[in-house]
């Protein structure tokens, strides 16, 4: 019965998520669409600053007060081939193959 709250919950998520989400919908399986869809609201916590113009971002917490001690609050996102490709700090689209956060926040 949990795939059917999970398939609720993931409809719900496509329904506003925005084209964004429709295409990793069509990508990615149900259970990295919901790891993309968390991803993707996380990265509104972030604001991203340009330190080189189309080449080196920031991607900075709004309240680094309330971020936990593990976690920097602060990444910096590398852009290069015309904002085709990102690099981001973290590692994460590197080890796993899917944009984090960060880079989220800086495409958007």
């Amino acid at each position: 019965m949990s795939w059917l709250f999970d398939l609720v919950q993931n409809s719900k998520k496509l329904a506003t998520g925005g084209p964004l989400a429709v295409h990793a919908h069509n990508t990615y399986t149900l259970k990295v669409f919901a790891l993309f869809i968390q991803l993707k609201e996380d990265s509104e916590f972030y604001r991203s600053i340009e330190v080189i113009p189309g080449e080196e971002y920031i991607a900075e917490h709004y309240d680094l007060s309330r971020v936990q001690r593990w976690c920097k609050g602060r990444y910096r996102v590398q852009a290069s081939c015309a904002g085709t490709k990102y690099v981001c700090e973290c590692g994460l689209f590197d080890h796993f193959g899917l944009p984090c956060s960060y880079i989220l926040r800086v495409q958007l």
